[in-house]
């Protein structure tokens, strides 16, 4: 079974930056984890493990895992929550698939959607996200369903980008070591 995930953060550096939503997508639904207060960012990275767990011996497809996996381990050690299981997962990253097949003028989830003309919402990006999370933390709620939704409308269009090219990916994962 393929499962999608994507991590929003609060910037690109994980000792001055924090989680603050992964979204993962898998056969049985689509799973939002929020973290509602920096203080509850350490909860949320317990919950997401434990629902990586389950999911060891399937492939976990995350668009440049180099960010993702380092970001979410650092995060994890800062707040001594075990990680354990990010260095059990069969990760494949299809940025670095876009970036070694594709020769693209840019490999960015957004610009990679467009190209294959993909229906991308691109008027919140991961840059907007510090910014929303610092006004959801003073006091407007309602960015927390834009944050969300960003983080949905990633790992759907993760997926469409594997569907549509998961012949290529698989022949590539069999030639290379695709493993992040």
């Amino acid at each position: 079974m393929a499962v999608y995930l994507d991590c929003e953060t609060t910037g690109l550096d994980a000792d001055v930056g924090m989680l603050v939503a992964v979204g993962i997508l898998t056969e049985e639904g689509e799973k939002t984890l929020f973290v509602e207060s920096p203080e509850n960012e350490a909860s949320v990275l317990k919950e997401l493990f434990q629902l990586l767990e389950k999911h060891k011996g399937d492939e976990i497809y995350i668009w440049n895992a180099k960010f993702d996996v380092p970001f979410l381990l650092t995060r994890a050690v800062k707040h001594g929550v075990d990680a354990s299981v990010l260095f059990q997962l069969k990760i494949v990253d299809l940025c670095k698939f876009s970036r070694e097949m594709l020769k693209l003028s840019s490999n960015k989830l957004d610009e990679v959607s467009k190209f294959l003309e993909l229906n991308k919402n691109l008027k919140v990006t991961g840059k907007n996200v510090q910014k929303l999370y610092l006004d959801f933390l003073q006091g407007k709620k309602a960015n927390k369903e834009e944050i969300v939704n960003h983080c949905l409308d990633d790992i759907r269009r993760l997926k469409e980008i594997h569907e549509k090219m998961k012949k290529y990916v698989e022949f590539w994962k069999k030639k290379t070591n695709h493993l992040w």
